[in-house]
């Protein structure tokens, strides 16, 4: 990307859903953008879109967050080849279902690499440019249910519990630095990752908008939707963990 004056942004996971309502804000926020995905068809007709709307540079960078030689070139590009970056969003994720003796191991060997150590070592690179330059802002997406263990969906839960506490550890870390860095953990969204239908039911821009919100406070971490939030609070503050496992277990037990 050549420089401009305009902040930059790079999102993870942005082809779709989350990611892309991301995209569409920053855009309109003045933001450049380097888009971030496997799908290079979508992320490319995405920033074509978001270019020619905003008059903003959007660039794509094709890339399997599973595989640790993209993840690699992309720590190469925010730590030495990106004239600057501003905001790093990290909201690539997988989310597979079921007990983990059931799991298919290639399955969850993706999920973590996804979910924990691409998020982990981007966090990471963005930390050493932001730091540099004093400033910056990262959001990594989290899950509400993150904030539970989840029988059926143990794994997954589990993997969005480490993001959530990161993501705060590091809030305080860097906060004398100038960087602000902080979770945000959608519940039940309406996105490709999570198609059907479904009660209470938030969209992606809505997550977006929490973490607009958001980002002027010194929060290390948001949950999105009220309902979400208030669900979050019960099982982490109130209910007994033996309680808190039992209800959890029935609400899952389609997933087993």
């Amino acid at each position: 990307m050549t420089a401009t004056d305009r902040p930059l942004a790079l999102v993870t996971g942005a082809s779709s859903g989350i990611g892309a309502e991301f995209a569409r804000r920053y855009a309109r926020e003045g933001f450049d953008l380097l888009l971030v995905a496997r799908s290079e068809a979508a992320l490319q007709a995405l920033a074509d879109d978001l270019s020619a709307m905003h008059a903003i540079t959007a660039s794509v960078h094709r890339a399997d967050l599973s595989d640790p030689v993209d993840v690699s070139s992309l720590v190469d590009v925010i730590t030495q080849r990106l004239p600057r970056i501003d905001h790093l969003v990290n909201s690539a994720g997988t989310a597979p279902e079921g007990d983990l003796d059931r799991m298919d191991p290639d399955d969850l060997r993706q999920m973590v690499d996804i979910n924990i150590t691409a998020l982990s070592l981007l966090t990471r690179a963005a930390i050493v440019r932001m730091r540099g330059s004093g400033s910056g802002t990262i959001i990594n997406i989290a899950s509400a249910a993150g904030y539970q263990p989840l029988p059926h969906f143990s794994a997954y839960a589990a993997s969005k519990a480490y993001v959530i506490r990161l993501t705060e550890a590091l809030s305080e870390e860097h906060r004398p630095h100038g960087l602000r860095i902080f979770s945000v953990a959608p519940g039940d969204t309406e996105t490709p990752m999570n198609p059907g239908a479904g009660r209470n039911k938030r969209r992606a821009h809505q997550v977006v908008d929490t973490a607009w919100q958001t980002m002027p406070s010194t929060a290390p971490s948001v949950v999105d939707g009220r309902r979400n939030s208030l669900l979050a609070t019960l099982s982490t503050r109130l209910f007994s963990k033996r309680f808190g496992l039992r209800t959890a277990e029935k609400m899952m037990r389609a997933k087993a």
